[in-house]
Formats: structure tokens, sequence, C-alpha cells
């Protein structure tokens, strides 16, 4: 942890989605939060779209949140204002139109992003990897992520830093999640693309939440908080006290801690994260660290090793009576592990799901993209 380092978090209650209210509320946290002086810059907005969800689904970043931001951005003087994400299976049409957030950016005059056109390809901090990336990036003078309060089934909190995971388009996260397949290593990748983003500030909807099993098969849970900071570390810290949880104990946290980016202080302006704790949330259990003994034994073995403790995870399990045979979890599978069994020419229906839980690599991306709550983790649900 930082010795010397400060970072303030605002937080105020928000009970609705309900225009002028939410406004208020943003515009609070923006100022309270040390939002940077906007005007006459250009401004890229990260929305947490996991999913082309309905709002109610409480999946993605609520539309009216992005408006409310848009809005006050556009009345601090921003020049022109940018909007984009990219899902976990981003098809060539994808624009964020059934979560809304699409409309509202023709309806509020911001320029909606399609992140897998002409991607840069980037050096990841801190990782030794290089990615393509968001090409808008290198574009706009800031970056803004407007993150989603919701748990993770990896990582248990997914916030401010997750959040900008989906700068990578398309399917090349999947490929990261074979190269960095535990929660350590894939925590260490997310923290650098956080460094290498650089978000100018963040919000997060805390609105309506997600609890249980989320990022996408979870429960909306209502929070009735906004926050905002120019540290993303930082937010997320105070988002795993208000689910309950011990933020030492979230991987992307400890992993900031270890890169020294976690801040010594963390201010509350407004009211004490501590002091807004959910009682009952559900959480998604925290496992006993994964001890995949990298400094423990010659690297020479330790891929093998890797792999055995990460086949200890739990893993996912396939509803057959509720799949609809989308193929979705067949074409996000980084591993390859997942076929839908029989004929091809046979009606989908009559197929199954078929899981070779020797290749499984436990990232839960199947978990994510799944649209009927067909799938469930073992042990847990």
């Amino acid at each position: 942890m930082n010795m010397d380092t400060r970072a303030s978090v605002s937080i105020v209650r928000c009970e609705s989605y309900e225009e002028a209210k939410l406004y208020e509320a943003v515009a609070q946290v923006a100022r309270e939060g040390g939002m940077p002086d906007v005007a006459g810059k250009t401004i890229l907005l990260k929305p947490n779209i996991l999913s082309d969800s309905s709002p109610e689904d409480c999946i993605t970043t609520n539309p009216e949140f992005v408006r409310a931001t848009i809005k006050l951005l556009k009345n601090c003087g921003a020049k022109e204002i940018h909007v984009g994400d990219s899902s976990g299976l981003h098809s060539p049409t994808f624009e964020g139109k059934r979560c809304g957030i699409k409309d509202v950016c023709d309806q509020e005059g911001a320029i909606w992003e399609d992140f897998t056109k002409n991607p840069t390809e980037k050096p990841i901090k801190g990782t030794g990897r290089i990615l393509p990336m968001a090409s808008i990036i290198d574009k706009v003078d800031m970056v803004f992520s407007l993150c989603k309060f919701k748990t993770h089934q990896l990582m248990y909190t997914t916030g401010a830093v997750k959040n900008l995971f989906g700068t990578i388009p398309g399917l090349h996260k999947s490929a990261c999640h074979v190269k960095c397949p535990n929660r350590e290593s894939f925590a260490k990748l997310i923290v650098g693309i956080y460094e290498t983003v650089k978000p100018a500030f963040c919000l997060m909807d805390a609105v309506i939440g997600m609890e249980g099993s989320g990022p996408a098969n979870g429960t909306p849970r209502s929070v009735n908080l906004v926050l905002g900071s120019t540290n993303g570390i930082a937010m997320d810290w105070a988002q795993a006290v208000i689910m309950g949880y011990d933020p030492k104990q979230i991987p992307i946290l400890k992993e900031a801690a270890r890169r020294h980016l976690l801040p010594s202080i963390i201010d509350y302006p407004l009211l004490k994260a501590d002091a807004v704790v959910v009682p009952d949330f559900q959480r998604i259990p925290i496992r006993e660290k994964t001890q995949f003994i990298k400094t423990l034994i010659l690297p020479f073995f330790t891929r093998g090793v890797q792999k055995k403790l990460q086949r200890r995870e739990p893993k996912p399990l396939f509803d057959n009576s509720k799949c609809i045979r989308c193929l979705r979890f067949v074409n996000i599978c980084p591993a390859k592990a997942l076929t839908l069994s029989g004929d091809e020419s046979a009606e989908r229906r009559e197929r199954h799901i078929y899981a070779d839980y020797s290749k499984c690599i436990r990232c839960y991306c199947c978990h994510e993209v799944c649209p009927v709550n067909a799938i469930k983790i073992e042990g847990k649900e």
C-alpha cells in the first residue's frame, strides 16, 4: 500500500433513476469526488454492457445513469462525448440498443463507438503483454469509467477497474482468460489495463446493483447509492466494503496493493462506506487463495500445477431443460471446452450441452453470457 497517497470517494444516496434526482446525485459525486475540468475536452464514457440486456436485468449500467453523465459533461462545457463498450460476444451490429444506451446517445448528442473497428495494439502495463484496445482511447482527452455495482463469479466484485476490460474488443477478451486462467493472473491483467487506460474519473451506478451470482445471472438489489472518484481502485474498495467484503480479499485490490497503487488513505467526503453496508447482501463466497505456487517450485513445473489446481474451482453446471441452444456459451468459451452434442442436422432442442471439464479453466465466461440463467456454479446455487 502506498504510504503517502490519499484518494477521495464520494458516496451519495439516490433511490431512483428519476431524471432530476439522478442528475443531482451524479453532479454531487462529481463535485465532491473531484471530477476534473472537462471544458473544451473530448470524453469517452465506458459503461458496463456485459451483454445487451434490458435495463431491468441490472446487467448493464442503467441508460438513465449514462444520460445524467452526458448531460452533466455537456453542462460543464465538454466539447464532444463518445460512448462505447465491447460485450463478451460482440456481433457486427452491436450498438447497445436493447439496454437503452444507444438510444440515450442519439437523444443526447453523444457519439456511439464501435470498439472492434481498427483496434490499436497496446502494451499492458506490468504484464509484458500486448493486446488490441479500442482505438478511440487515443483520440479522446479523457476516459470515464461508468461501472455497475455487481458481484462477479470469478473476481467476487466488478467495478471501476474491471469495467475497463471492455476496452479489449470482442473475443480477444476470451483469449485473455486462457492466458490468465486464475484469479491472481487475471487480476494482474485487469490492473494492468486500468493503468494503461488511466481513466480520469469513475462513476458507479449503485442505485440498483446485482447480488448473488453476478455479473449476469444474479439478482437485482436496491442499494440506493451513487459513487464517484478520480481513483477507480479506491472506488472499488468502497464498493467491497458496502457489499460486506473484506477488501483485502478481493483479487483486483490485492494486486493493486502489490503494485503500490492502493491509496494509504481513502476519504469518504459524504457518506462513509461502512455506514452504508448492506448487511444481508448476497456475496459470492471467498475461496482460499489459489496456491499456484509460482514461488515455491521451479517455473518449469508451474504451468501444469496451475492447471490442476484451477480445476479444483467450482464447475459451471448446465441445465438442458432451460438451455435454448443459442450457442453463446460455445462461441465464448476460451478453452474450447463446450460443445453441443449430437448430429448437427438434428434440431437444437434435441441436442445437449457437453462440457469437457479437463479443458475447462473455470473462467465462467459461459455463465456470464447465458441469457436464460441455464448455467449454475457447482455448490453455490
